[in-house]
Protein backbone atom coordinates (compact mmCIF):
# COMPACT_ATOMS: atom_id res chain seq x y z
CA UNK A 1 0.00 0.00 0.00
CA UNK A 2 1.25 3.54 -1.01
CA UNK A 3 1.87 6.28 1.42
CA UNK A 4 2.04 10.11 0.83
CA UNK A 5 4.60 11.98 3.07
CA UNK A 6 4.01 15.18 2.59
CA UNK A 7 5.01 16.37 6.18
CA UNK A 8 8.47 17.51 7.71
CA UNK A 9 10.23 14.48 8.50
CA UNK A 10 10.67 16.42 12.43
CA UNK A 11 7.18 15.71 12.95
CA UNK A 12 6.15 12.65 14.18
CA UNK A 13 3.25 12.12 12.59
CA UNK A 14 1.72 8.91 11.10
CA UNK A 15 -0.03 9.37 8.04
CA UNK A 16 -3.28 7.65 6.58
CA UNK A 17 -3.62 4.86 4.25
CA UNK A 18 -3.23 6.44 0.71
CA UNK A 19 -6.06 4.49 -0.35
CA UNK A 20 -8.27 3.13 1.82
CA UNK A 21 -9.86 -0.04 -0.26
CA UNK A 22 -7.78 -2.68 -1.92
CA UNK A 23 -9.92 -2.54 -5.08
CA UNK A 24 -8.46 0.59 -5.69
CA UNK A 25 -5.15 -0.45 -5.96
CA UNK A 26 -6.44 -3.64 -7.91
CA UNK A 27 -8.79 -2.00 -10.26
CA UNK A 28 -8.80 1.76 -10.02
CA UNK A 29 -10.47 1.99 -13.21
CA UNK A 30 -13.39 -0.33 -13.09
CA UNK A 31 -16.72 0.73 -11.87
CA UNK A 32 -16.86 1.14 -7.83
CA UNK A 33 -20.44 2.88 -7.80
CA UNK A 34 -23.15 4.01 -9.82
CA UNK A 35 -26.86 5.42 -9.80
CA UNK A 36 -29.10 6.47 -12.61
CA UNK A 37 -27.15 9.52 -13.99
CA UNK A 38 -23.53 9.03 -12.60
CA UNK A 39 -20.64 6.35 -12.23
CA UNK A 40 -17.54 6.39 -10.28
CA UNK A 41 -14.12 4.42 -10.78
CA UNK A 42 -12.61 3.57 -7.63
CA UNK A 43 -10.14 5.93 -7.84
CA UNK A 44 -12.35 8.11 -8.69
CA UNK A 45 -14.32 7.64 -5.35
CA UNK A 46 -10.91 7.47 -2.93
CA UNK A 47 -10.02 10.99 -4.89
CA UNK A 48 -13.20 12.56 -4.08
CA UNK A 49 -13.25 11.27 -0.63
CA UNK A 50 -10.28 12.49 0.49
CA UNK A 51 -10.84 16.09 -1.29
CA UNK A 52 -14.30 15.68 0.56
CA UNK A 53 -12.60 14.81 4.27
CA UNK A 54 -10.24 17.89 3.61
CA UNK A 55 -13.39 19.97 3.61
CA UNK A 56 -15.48 18.26 6.54
CA UNK A 57 -11.93 19.01 8.74
CA UNK A 58 -12.36 23.10 8.01
CA UNK A 59 -16.14 23.24 8.37
CA UNK A 60 -16.65 20.39 10.72
CA UNK A 61 -13.66 19.60 12.77
CA UNK A 62 -14.47 16.34 14.52
CA UNK A 63 -17.79 17.45 14.92
CA UNK A 64 -21.36 16.34 13.18
CA UNK A 65 -22.64 16.88 9.64
CA UNK A 66 -25.48 15.80 7.73
CA UNK A 67 -26.98 13.74 4.31
CA UNK A 68 -30.04 14.56 3.29
CA UNK A 69 -30.48 12.90 0.15
CA UNK A 70 -32.20 9.70 -2.09
CA UNK A 71 -29.84 7.36 -3.20
CA UNK A 72 -26.89 8.78 -4.92
CA UNK A 73 -23.18 8.00 -5.36
CA UNK A 74 -22.14 11.02 -3.54
CA UNK A 75 -22.98 9.03 -0.45
CA UNK A 76 -20.30 6.38 -0.69
CA UNK A 77 -17.74 9.21 -0.55
CA UNK A 78 -19.58 10.67 2.25
CA UNK A 79 -19.10 7.50 4.11
CA UNK A 80 -15.06 7.23 3.50
CA UNK A 81 -14.67 10.90 3.73
CA UNK A 82 -15.99 10.98 7.56
CA UNK A 83 -13.51 8.08 8.31
CA UNK A 84 -10.87 9.87 7.18
CA UNK A 85 -11.96 13.29 8.47
CA UNK A 86 -12.43 11.75 11.85
CA UNK A 87 -15.96 13.25 12.44
CA UNK A 88 -19.24 11.79 12.33
CA UNK A 89 -22.03 11.56 9.74
CA UNK A 90 -25.77 11.73 10.34
CA UNK A 91 -27.81 9.74 8.00
CA UNK A 92 -30.85 12.26 8.01
CA UNK A 93 -34.15 10.18 7.14
CA UNK A 94 -35.79 12.26 4.40
CA UNK A 95 -38.85 11.06 5.39
CA UNK A 96 -38.95 13.40 8.32
CA UNK A 97 -40.67 16.75 9.04
CA UNK A 98 -38.75 20.41 8.97
CA UNK A 99 -39.36 20.42 12.65
CA UNK A 100 -38.06 16.45 13.29
CA UNK A 101 -35.18 16.91 11.28
CA UNK A 102 -34.32 20.18 13.32
CA UNK A 103 -34.63 18.51 16.70
CA UNK A 104 -31.71 16.28 15.02
CA UNK A 105 -29.63 18.78 14.03
CA UNK A 106 -29.76 20.14 17.66
CA UNK A 107 -29.30 16.93 19.49
CA UNK A 108 -26.64 15.88 17.07
CA UNK A 109 -25.00 19.44 17.31
CA UNK A 110 -24.63 19.15 13.06
CA UNK A 111 -22.78 22.18 11.46
CA UNK A 112 -23.57 21.07 7.89
CA UNK A 113 -25.90 18.82 5.96
CA UNK A 114 -25.33 18.38 2.43
CA UNK A 115 -28.69 17.92 0.45
CA UNK A 116 -29.85 17.04 -2.68
CA UNK A 117 -32.31 19.33 -4.98
CA UNK A 118 -35.50 18.24 -3.52
CA UNK A 119 -34.40 18.04 -0.08
CA UNK A 120 -32.74 21.72 0.16
CA UNK A 121 -35.28 23.46 0.86
CA UNK A 122 -36.27 21.65 3.74
CA UNK A 123 -32.85 20.94 5.40
CA UNK A 124 -32.11 25.41 4.99
CA UNK A 125 -35.78 25.54 7.03
CA UNK A 126 -34.64 22.68 9.46
CA UNK A 127 -31.08 24.70 10.13
CA UNK A 128 -33.23 27.63 10.30
CA UNK A 129 -35.36 26.28 13.21
CA UNK A 130 -32.37 24.93 15.00
CA UNK A 131 -30.51 27.82 15.06
CA UNK A 132 -33.82 29.77 16.12
CA UNK A 133 -33.63 27.11 19.14
CA UNK A 134 -30.21 27.88 20.14
CA UNK A 135 -28.13 25.63 17.60
CA UNK A 136 -25.31 27.01 16.06
CA UNK A 137 -25.74 28.05 12.31
CA UNK A 138 -25.66 25.53 9.98
CA UNK A 139 -24.55 25.67 6.38
CA UNK A 140 -26.26 23.91 3.79
CA UNK A 141 -24.56 22.64 0.76
CA UNK A 142 -26.87 21.35 -2.27
CA UNK A 143 -25.47 18.53 -4.09
CA UNK A 144 -24.87 19.17 -7.78
CA UNK A 145 -22.66 22.88 -8.93
CA UNK A 146 -22.33 23.77 -5.56
CA UNK A 147 -21.26 20.25 -3.58
CA UNK A 148 -18.55 20.07 -6.76
CA UNK A 149 -17.44 23.12 -6.92
CA UNK A 150 -16.96 23.14 -2.76
CA UNK A 151 -15.85 19.45 -3.15
CA UNK A 152 -13.09 20.29 -5.66
CA UNK A 153 -11.54 23.57 -4.27
CA UNK A 154 -10.45 20.81 -1.44
CA UNK A 155 -6.84 19.95 -1.53
CA UNK A 156 -5.94 16.20 -2.46
CA UNK A 157 -4.35 15.81 1.16
CA UNK A 158 -3.49 12.97 2.91
CA UNK A 159 -4.91 13.77 6.46
CA UNK A 160 -2.67 12.18 10.01
CA UNK A 161 -3.77 8.87 10.63
CA UNK A 162 -5.81 8.23 14.30
CA UNK A 163 -9.63 7.81 15.11
CA UNK A 164 -11.65 7.36 12.33
CA UNK A 165 -15.08 8.91 12.04
CA UNK A 166 -17.93 7.12 12.84
CA UNK A 167 -21.94 7.38 11.62
CA UNK A 168 -24.40 8.71 14.16
CA UNK A 169 -27.26 5.85 13.56
CA UNK A 170 -30.33 7.27 14.54
CA UNK A 171 -32.80 4.79 15.62
CA UNK A 172 -36.09 4.66 14.04
CA UNK A 173 -38.62 6.71 16.19
CA UNK A 174 -41.38 3.80 15.32
CA UNK A 175 -41.96 3.98 19.34
CA UNK A 176 -41.00 7.38 20.39
CA UNK A 177 -38.76 10.03 19.79
CA UNK A 178 -35.42 8.84 17.77
CA UNK A 179 -31.87 8.70 19.44
CA UNK A 180 -28.34 8.29 18.02
CA UNK A 181 -26.44 5.16 19.04
CA UNK A 182 -23.38 5.26 19.79
CA UNK A 183 -21.66 1.62 19.41
CA UNK A 184 -18.55 0.24 21.11
CA UNK A 185 -17.60 -1.40 17.85
CA UNK A 186 -17.47 2.10 16.00
CA UNK A 187 -14.48 2.88 17.49
CA UNK A 188 -10.82 2.54 15.77
CA UNK A 189 -8.02 4.34 13.83
CA UNK A 190 -8.60 4.78 10.20
CA UNK A 191 -5.39 2.76 9.39
CA UNK A 192 -7.93 -0.33 10.40
CA UNK A 193 -11.08 1.02 8.85
CA UNK A 194 -11.36 -2.01 6.19
CA UNK A 195 -10.86 -4.85 8.84
CA UNK A 196 -13.83 -3.80 10.87
CA UNK A 197 -15.98 -2.65 8.50
CA UNK A 198 -15.59 -6.63 6.68
CA UNK A 199 -16.91 -8.04 10.40
CA UNK A 200 -20.67 -7.34 9.24
CA UNK A 201 -20.28 -9.01 5.83
CA UNK A 202 -18.28 -12.06 6.87
CA UNK A 203 -21.34 -12.73 9.84
CA UNK A 204 -24.04 -12.64 7.80
CA UNK A 205 -22.40 -14.68 4.87
CA UNK A 206 -22.35 -11.83 2.62
CA UNK A 207 -20.34 -13.38 -1.13
CA UNK A 208 -16.54 -12.10 -1.39
CA UNK A 209 -17.45 -10.83 -4.54
CA UNK A 210 -20.12 -9.94 -7.19
CA UNK A 211 -22.36 -7.30 -8.18
CA UNK A 212 -24.26 -5.85 -5.09
CA UNK A 213 -27.75 -3.43 -5.35
CA UNK A 214 -28.80 -0.67 -3.02
CA UNK A 215 -32.66 -0.68 -2.59
CA UNK A 216 -33.08 0.28 0.91
CA UNK A 217 -32.53 3.88 2.00
CA UNK A 218 -28.85 5.12 2.53
CA UNK A 219 -29.61 6.62 5.39
CA UNK A 220 -30.83 3.74 7.11
CA UNK A 221 -28.52 1.18 8.96
CA UNK A 222 -29.19 -1.81 6.41
CA UNK A 223 -28.53 0.77 3.75
CA UNK A 224 -25.25 1.94 5.10
CA UNK A 225 -24.21 -1.55 5.84
CA UNK A 226 -24.35 -3.36 2.68
CA UNK A 227 -22.93 -0.22 0.90
CA UNK A 228 -19.63 0.15 3.32
CA UNK A 229 -19.08 -4.19 3.27
CA UNK A 230 -19.53 -4.09 -0.68
CA UNK A 231 -17.05 -1.58 -0.53
CA UNK A 232 -14.46 -3.01 1.33
CA UNK A 233 -14.87 -6.41 -0.45
CA UNK A 234 -14.43 -4.80 -3.95
CA UNK A 235 -17.78 -5.55 -4.88
CA UNK A 236 -19.20 -2.78 -7.37
CA UNK A 237 -22.80 -1.28 -6.68
CA UNK A 238 -25.25 0.20 -7.82
CA UNK A 239 -27.89 2.39 -5.89
CA UNK A 240 -31.64 2.71 -6.84
CA UNK A 241 -32.74 6.40 -5.89
CA UNK A 242 -36.62 5.16 -5.20
CA UNK A 243 -38.37 1.78 -4.92
CA UNK A 244 -40.05 0.27 -7.88
CA UNK A 245 -40.63 -3.32 -7.89
CA UNK A 246 -40.26 -4.04 -11.61
CA UNK A 247 -37.38 -1.33 -12.14
CA UNK A 248 -35.63 -3.42 -8.98
CA UNK A 249 -36.29 -6.80 -10.79
CA UNK A 250 -35.56 -5.81 -14.35
CA UNK A 251 -32.01 -4.22 -12.83
CA UNK A 252 -31.09 -7.68 -10.71
CA UNK A 253 -31.78 -9.46 -14.61
CA UNK A 254 -29.56 -6.81 -16.66
CA UNK A 255 -26.60 -6.07 -13.98
CA UNK A 256 -26.30 -9.74 -13.04
CA UNK A 257 -26.73 -8.44 -9.56
CA UNK A 258 -25.54 -11.14 -6.50
CA UNK A 259 -25.93 -9.11 -3.78
CA UNK A 260 -29.04 -7.09 -2.41
CA UNK A 261 -30.72 -6.95 1.27
CA UNK A 262 -34.64 -5.62 1.21
CA UNK A 263 -36.60 -5.21 3.91
CA UNK A 264 -40.17 -7.50 4.70
CA UNK A 265 -42.67 -4.80 2.71
CA UNK A 266 -40.10 -4.63 -0.45
CA UNK A 267 -40.30 -8.58 -0.78
CA UNK A 268 -44.57 -8.54 0.09
CA UNK A 269 -44.76 -6.03 -2.94
CA UNK A 270 -42.69 -8.18 -4.91
CA UNK A 271 -44.84 -11.31 -4.45
CA UNK A 272 -47.82 -9.18 -4.82
CA UNK A 273 -47.00 -8.71 -8.65
CA UNK A 274 -48.59 -11.13 -10.98
CA UNK A 275 -46.69 -14.25 -11.89
CA UNK A 276 -46.37 -12.71 -16.12
CA UNK A 277 -44.86 -9.52 -14.10
CA UNK A 278 -42.80 -11.35 -12.06
CA UNK A 279 -41.18 -14.01 -14.45
CA UNK A 280 -40.57 -11.55 -17.01
CA UNK A 281 -36.80 -11.15 -15.46
CA UNK A 282 -34.15 -13.57 -14.63
CA UNK A 283 -33.29 -13.72 -10.78
CA UNK A 284 -31.13 -16.55 -11.35
CA UNK A 285 -27.82 -14.50 -10.86
CA UNK A 286 -28.79 -13.74 -6.77
CA UNK A 287 -26.39 -15.16 -4.40
CA UNK A 288 -27.44 -13.70 -1.27
CA UNK A 289 -30.39 -11.52 -0.35
CA UNK A 290 -30.65 -10.06 3.25
CA UNK A 291 -33.96 -9.27 4.93
CA UNK A 292 -34.11 -7.33 8.02
CA UNK A 293 -35.49 -4.42 10.16
CA UNK A 294 -39.10 -6.07 10.41
CA UNK A 295 -41.02 -9.26 11.15
CA UNK A 296 -41.00 -10.99 8.04
CA UNK A 297 -44.06 -13.70 7.94
CA UNK A 298 -43.76 -17.18 6.85
CA UNK A 299 -45.92 -16.96 3.79
CA UNK A 300 -43.31 -14.10 2.64
CA UNK A 301 -40.15 -16.14 3.47
CA UNK A 302 -41.93 -19.13 2.01
CA UNK A 303 -42.62 -17.29 -0.99
CA UNK A 304 -39.42 -15.73 -1.45
CA UNK A 305 -37.20 -19.11 -0.75
CA UNK A 306 -39.56 -20.35 -3.75
CA UNK A 307 -39.03 -17.57 -6.10
CA UNK A 308 -35.52 -16.73 -5.58
CA UNK A 309 -33.90 -20.33 -4.02
CA UNK A 310 -32.01 -20.97 -1.05
CA UNK A 311 -30.27 -17.26 -0.87
CA UNK A 312 -32.45 -15.84 1.36
CA UNK A 313 -30.52 -14.85 4.92
CA UNK A 314 -32.32 -13.22 7.76
CA UNK A 315 -30.83 -10.33 9.53
CA UNK A 316 -32.52 -9.76 13.25
CA UNK A 317 -30.74 -6.99 15.25
CA UNK A 318 -30.76 -3.06 15.85
CA UNK A 319 -28.72 -0.11 15.56
CA UNK A 320 -28.10 -0.52 19.40
CA UNK A 321 -26.27 -3.99 18.20
CA UNK A 322 -28.92 -6.45 19.28
CA UNK A 323 -27.42 -8.77 16.65
CA UNK A 324 -26.10 -10.17 14.36
CA UNK A 325 -28.50 -12.83 14.77
CA UNK A 326 -28.21 -14.55 11.20
CA UNK A 327 -30.97 -17.25 9.84
CA UNK A 328 -29.80 -18.83 6.73
CA UNK A 329 -32.53 -20.27 3.94
CA UNK A 330 -31.56 -23.99 5.50
CA UNK A 331 -31.40 -22.86 9.05
CA UNK A 332 -34.94 -21.52 9.21
CA UNK A 333 -36.43 -24.51 6.64
CA UNK A 334 -35.08 -26.73 9.57
CA UNK A 335 -36.54 -24.66 12.09
CA UNK A 336 -39.34 -22.46 11.00
CA UNK A 337 -40.38 -19.14 11.77
CA UNK A 338 -36.97 -18.43 13.70
CA UNK A 339 -34.64 -15.28 12.83
CA UNK A 340 -31.67 -17.30 13.85
CA UNK A 341 -28.50 -18.16 15.89
CA UNK A 342 -26.24 -15.15 17.65
CA UNK A 343 -23.20 -14.82 15.87
CA UNK A 344 -19.70 -13.74 16.88
CA UNK A 345 -19.19 -12.71 20.32
CA UNK A 346 -22.88 -11.62 20.68
CA UNK A 347 -25.36 -13.76 23.46
CA UNK A 348 -28.90 -13.65 24.37
CA UNK A 349 -31.30 -14.37 26.78
CA UNK A 350 -34.44 -14.63 27.59
CA UNK A 351 -35.79 -12.55 31.09
CA UNK A 352 -39.13 -12.24 32.60
CA UNK A 353 -40.69 -9.32 34.17
CA UNK A 354 -38.45 -9.27 37.14
CA UNK A 355 -35.58 -9.90 35.88
CA UNK A 356 -34.55 -13.55 36.14
CA UNK A 357 -33.59 -15.86 33.56
CA UNK A 358 -36.12 -18.37 31.44
CA UNK A 359 -35.18 -21.21 30.05
CA UNK A 360 -35.66 -22.46 26.66
CA UNK A 361 -39.62 -22.14 25.35
CA UNK A 362 -40.25 -19.64 27.70
CA UNK A 363 -41.50 -15.99 25.98
CA UNK A 364 -39.66 -13.04 27.91
CA UNK A 365 -37.51 -9.90 26.82
CA UNK A 366 -34.92 -10.26 24.59
CA UNK A 367 -31.48 -9.33 26.04
CA UNK A 368 -28.19 -8.91 24.67
CA UNK A 369 -24.66 -9.06 25.82
CA UNK A 370 -21.50 -8.05 23.91
CA UNK A 371 -18.13 -8.53 24.13
CA UNK A 372 -17.50 -5.08 23.24
CA UNK A 373 -20.35 -3.74 25.69
CA UNK A 374 -23.65 -2.43 26.04
CA UNK A 375 -24.19 0.84 23.74
CA UNK A 376 -25.41 4.98 24.95
CA UNK A 377 -28.06 7.08 23.61
CA UNK A 378 -26.30 10.00 22.38
CA UNK A 379 -26.88 12.82 25.02
CA UNK A 380 -29.22 10.67 26.64
CA UNK A 381 -28.28 9.02 30.68
CA UNK A 382 -31.30 8.23 31.13
CA UNK A 383 -32.52 6.26 28.29
CA UNK A 384 -29.20 4.50 28.90
CA UNK A 385 -29.72 3.64 32.14
CA UNK A 386 -33.17 1.93 31.04
CA UNK A 387 -32.40 -0.46 28.38
CA UNK A 388 -29.40 -1.58 30.66
CA UNK A 389 -28.67 -4.29 33.44
CA UNK A 390 -25.93 -4.14 36.14
CA UNK A 391 -24.16 -7.10 34.53
CA UNK A 392 -23.95 -5.02 30.64
CA UNK A 393 -27.00 -7.08 29.23
CA UNK A 394 -29.12 -4.52 27.06
CA UNK A 395 -32.53 -4.57 25.67
CA UNK A 396 -34.45 -3.00 22.40
CA UNK A 397 -37.90 -4.08 24.01
CA UNK A 398 -38.73 -7.14 21.24
CA UNK A 399 -39.92 -10.32 22.89
CA UNK A 400 -39.50 -13.58 22.23
CA UNK A 401 -37.76 -17.33 22.94
CA UNK A 402 -35.32 -19.44 22.31
CA UNK A 403 -35.30 -23.15 21.76
CA UNK A 404 -32.99 -25.64 22.81
CA UNK A 405 -30.64 -25.30 20.48
CA UNK A 406 -30.50 -21.51 21.01
CA UNK A 407 -32.42 -20.31 18.08
CA UNK A 408 -34.26 -17.20 18.29
CA UNK A 409 -38.16 -16.62 17.78
CA UNK A 410 -39.81 -13.45 17.93
CA UNK A 411 -43.10 -12.39 19.42
CA UNK A 412 -43.39 -8.65 19.03
CA UNK A 413 -42.46 -5.44 20.26
CA UNK A 414 -43.04 -4.90 24.38
CA UNK A 415 -44.59 -2.06 23.56
CA UNK A 416 -47.27 -3.31 21.15
CA UNK A 417 -48.31 -6.19 22.90
CA UNK A 418 -52.26 -6.17 23.67
CA UNK A 419 -53.50 -7.71 26.24
CA UNK A 420 -57.35 -8.70 25.77
CA UNK A 421 -59.23 -10.65 28.49
CA UNK A 422 -55.76 -11.60 30.28
CA UNK A 423 -54.19 -13.31 27.26
CA UNK A 424 -51.15 -11.81 25.52
CA UNK A 425 -51.53 -11.11 21.52
CA UNK A 426 -49.19 -10.46 19.67
CA UNK A 427 -49.59 -7.97 16.53
CA UNK A 428 -47.10 -8.84 14.31
CA UNK A 429 -48.83 -12.69 14.10
CA UNK A 430 -52.21 -11.26 13.05
CA UNK A 431 -50.02 -8.83 10.45
CA UNK A 432 -48.53 -11.96 9.50
CA UNK A 433 -51.61 -13.55 8.30
CA UNK A 434 -54.13 -10.23 6.90
CA UNK A 435 -50.94 -9.25 4.96
CA UNK A 436 -51.56 -12.77 3.25
CA UNK A 437 -54.45 -11.23 1.62
CA UNK A 438 -54.66 -10.83 -1.98
CA UNK A 439 -55.83 -7.10 -2.10
CA UNK A 440 -53.69 -6.03 0.70
CA UNK A 441 -50.53 -3.64 0.25
CA UNK A 442 -49.73 -3.58 4.35
CA UNK A 443 -51.78 -3.15 7.59
CA UNK A 444 -51.06 -2.28 11.26
CA UNK A 445 -52.41 -3.95 14.25
CA UNK A 446 -52.56 -2.29 17.66
CA UNK A 447 -54.57 -2.57 21.04
CA UNK A 448 -56.56 0.84 22.18
CA UNK A 449 -58.44 0.77 25.78
CA UNK A 450 -61.70 -1.69 26.03
CA UNK A 451 -63.27 -0.89 29.12
CA UNK A 452 -64.45 -4.83 29.44
CA UNK A 453 -62.01 -6.46 27.92
CA UNK A 454 -58.88 -4.39 29.08
CA UNK A 455 -57.74 -3.95 25.33
CA UNK A 456 -59.33 -4.10 21.72
CA UNK A 457 -57.74 -5.30 18.46
CA UNK A 458 -57.58 -2.74 15.75
CA UNK A 459 -56.54 -3.49 12.52
CA UNK A 460 -56.02 -1.03 9.83
CA UNK A 461 -55.33 -1.91 6.36
CA UNK A 462 -53.96 -0.14 2.81
CA UNK A 463 -55.40 -1.76 -0.08
CA UNK A 464 -53.36 -2.85 -2.96
CA UNK A 465 -54.16 -0.47 -5.76
CA UNK A 466 -56.27 -2.74 -7.96
CA UNK A 467 -58.46 -3.97 -4.97
CA UNK A 468 -62.05 -2.88 -4.62
CA UNK A 469 -63.29 0.40 -5.08
CA UNK A 470 -63.88 2.40 -1.78
CA UNK A 471 -68.00 1.62 -2.95
CA UNK A 472 -67.02 -1.83 -1.86
CA UNK A 473 -65.29 -1.30 1.34
CA UNK A 474 -67.86 -2.91 3.41
CA UNK A 475 -67.72 -6.64 1.12
CA UNK A 476 -63.77 -5.96 1.08
CA UNK A 477 -63.36 -5.57 5.38
CA UNK A 478 -66.05 -8.74 5.78
CA UNK A 479 -63.88 -10.78 3.46
CA UNK A 480 -60.84 -9.88 5.45
CA UNK A 481 -62.72 -10.22 8.31
CA UNK A 482 -63.67 -14.18 7.36
CA UNK A 483 -60.25 -14.24 6.08
CA UNK A 484 -58.86 -13.43 9.63
CA UNK A 485 -61.57 -16.20 11.10
CA UNK A 486 -60.32 -18.79 9.36
CA UNK A 487 -56.67 -18.34 9.89
CA UNK A 488 -56.57 -16.90 13.73
CA UNK A 489 -58.00 -18.07 17.11
CA UNK A 490 -61.06 -16.23 17.89
CA UNK A 491 -59.33 -14.29 20.44
CA UNK A 492 -56.99 -12.96 18.05
CA UNK A 493 -59.60 -11.65 15.92
CA UNK A 494 -59.58 -7.91 15.41
CA UNK A 495 -62.24 -6.32 16.63
CA UNK A 496 -62.03 -3.27 14.49
CA UNK A 497 -60.86 -3.49 10.81
CA UNK A 498 -60.42 -0.35 8.84
CA UNK A 499 -59.10 0.72 5.66
CA UNK A 500 -56.78 3.59 5.22
CA UNK A 501 -55.53 5.32 2.16
CA UNK A 502 -52.10 5.06 2.66
CA UNK A 503 -49.95 3.26 6.38
CA UNK A 504 -46.95 5.87 7.25
CA UNK A 505 -44.55 3.27 6.60
CA UNK A 506 -40.67 4.43 6.10
CA UNK A 507 -38.49 3.31 3.07
CA UNK A 508 -36.68 1.80 5.55
CA UNK A 509 -39.88 -0.39 5.92
CA UNK A 510 -40.25 0.42 9.82
CA UNK A 511 -44.01 1.27 10.46
CA UNK A 512 -44.76 4.40 12.39
CA UNK A 513 -47.09 2.45 14.90
CA UNK A 514 -47.11 4.97 17.29
CA UNK A 515 -48.49 7.60 14.70
CA UNK A 516 -50.96 5.20 13.35
CA UNK A 517 -52.57 4.46 16.68
CA UNK A 518 -52.41 8.51 17.49
CA UNK A 519 -54.18 9.56 14.73
CA UNK A 520 -57.00 6.30 14.80
CA UNK A 521 -57.53 7.87 18.22
CA UNK A 522 -57.81 11.08 17.40
CA UNK A 523 -60.46 9.92 14.64
CA UNK A 524 -62.17 8.13 17.03
CA UNK A 525 -62.55 11.17 19.40
CA UNK A 526 -64.07 13.30 16.32
CA UNK A 527 -66.57 10.90 15.61
CA UNK A 528 -67.36 10.57 18.95
CA UNK A 529 -68.35 14.05 19.23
Amino acid sequence: MNFHFAYAATMPITLQPERLLSATTESPDTIAVRDSTTEYTWQDLEFRARRLANGLRIDVGTGSWGMLSANRVEWAEAALATVRAGCRLVPLNWHLSEQELADLVRDSSIRLIVADASHAGVARHAAAIATSAGADPVRVIELGDEYEGWVGSQPNQILPDGAAGVTLQYTGGTTGPSRAVIRADAAGTVRDFSMRQRVWGDLTGMPESGVALLVTPAYHALGGALMRSSLVRGIPLTMLAHWDPQKVLDTIESQRITVTAMVPTQLIRLLKLTSAERYQFDTSSLEWVLHTAAPCPEWVKRGMIDWFGPVIVELYGSSEGAGPVVCTTQEWLDHPGTVGRAVGSLRLSILDDEGNDLPAGQVGAIFASRADGPPTYFGDKEKTAAIRLPDGRFTVGDIGWLDDDEFLYLADRRVDLVIRGGANVYPAEIEGVISEHHCVADVAVFGVDDPEWGQQIVALVELVASSAPPTDAATTIEDLFEHCRRRLSSFKVPQVLDIMDKLPREASGKLKKRIVREEYLLRQSVADG
